[in-house]
């Protein structure tokens, strides 16, 4: 890797990020193409035959009173060609960002996902800001504090933080502000006051995390060599934080942050489903229950892509903040 003598990055270094690009892009469509085998798979996971769940759901449940008209659904919606076929199909109008109309209300599957995927989007910025902010800040204090009761005292809600499940948490949030204090509205989606609770929820155990790492981390660079040159040469205490001891601890806490922001589309849909916040987790889990099988695949498929694309911006992210990694070696 060509680098000049200021370690800045040099023309080399870029050739070896284009191929580093290339590689995770080409990584990234091997990866949606399997998930969306996956994906398709979902409509035979499903029980019974795919016809006869779309004329239930129609009929409210009731089952078909003939297989004539269970035969006239198959041939419309083109169910009766064999399932590789049927993938294909499915395949190209995905591509061609048609992701079908829902059994249940007969509406635009992209219709229904965007606007679900505004809310999610909501809750999961705000959630990104609390647990960046707090985690990094508290982290900083907790190291900064050192063996003070301080330390101690954040060392111990960072524990129940790491061990409670973001659903215990919600419940007991509800408990304090909702019944108790009533102070917050139990669930639905109604300005930045319906959100308070379930964004805590979703982001308790992420703060918990990256407080334990920022602390650790800062601690262990302030022990280093370079450090006690900077601090010996005169260099006051908050410059040396800020320019050296922050800023070398920045690749792993950022690598954190984006699979957090990963983690967090996962977890909404548990925290989602108990405060009955109309985002993706929350169309997944009702998507599942009423056997909505469009819905359910397009959900699926979204979570997976977001995944994938975090990961790749996540890597450059990496290389770009820390110039001493090689884009050739990572994977």
């Amino acid at each position: 890797m060509k680098r000049d003598c200021k370690g800045n990055k040099g023309e080399g270094w870029g050739q070896d990020m284009y191929g580093l690009i290339l590689r995770r892009a080409i990584a990234a469509i091997l990866t949606i193409s399997v998930l969306t085998v996956f994906v398709f798979a979902l409509l035979y996971l499903f029980p019974g035959d795919p016809a006869e769940r779309i004329l239930q759901t129609r009929m409210n449940g009731e089952l078909p009173s003939s297989q004539d008209s269970v035969q006239i659904l198959k041939k419309e919606m083109g169910l009766d060609a064999p399932p590789y076929q049927l993938y294909l199909n499915w395949a190209r109008e995905v591509l061609h960002g048609d992701l079908g109309y829902s059994y249940v209300t007969r509406r635009s599957v992209i219709t229904i996902l965007g606007e679900a995927l505004r809310a999610t989007g909501e809750l999961v910025a705000v959630s990104m800001l609390i647990v960046g902010f707090f985690g990094l800040l508290l982290g900083f204090l907790s190291a900064w504090k050192e063996d003070s009761w301080i330390d101690h005292m954040l060392s111990y809600l960072a524990i129940i933080g790491i061990s409670v499940p973001g659903y215990v948490t919600a419940f007991v949030l509800i408990l304090i502000f909702a019944v108790g204090l009533h102070l917050l509205p139990v669930a639905g989606r109604n300005g930045l006051y319906s959100m308070l609770m379930p964004a805590a929820s979703l982001s308790f155990g992420g703060v918990a995390m990256l407080m334990r790492m920022t602390r650790n981390d800062i601690l262990e660079e302030s022990r280093q060599d370079y450090v006690m040159a900077a601090k010996a040469k005169g260099v006051g205490e908050a410059q040396v934080y800020s320019r050296h001891i922050f800023r070398n601890c920045l690749p792993p806490l950022v690598t954190f942050l984006g699979l957090e922001l990963g983690g967090l589309f996962g977890g909404a849909v548990i925290v989602e489903s108990i405060f009955a916040w109309p985002g993706i987790g929350r169309l997944l889990v009702d998507s599942v229950q009423s056997g909505d099988v469009p819905l359910v695949q397009a959900c699926v498929l979204l979570i997976g892509v977001i995944f994938v694309i975090i990961n790749i911006i996540v890597d450059l992210l990496y290389i770009y903040i820390d110039p001493r990694i090689d884009p050739e070696g990572v994977l």
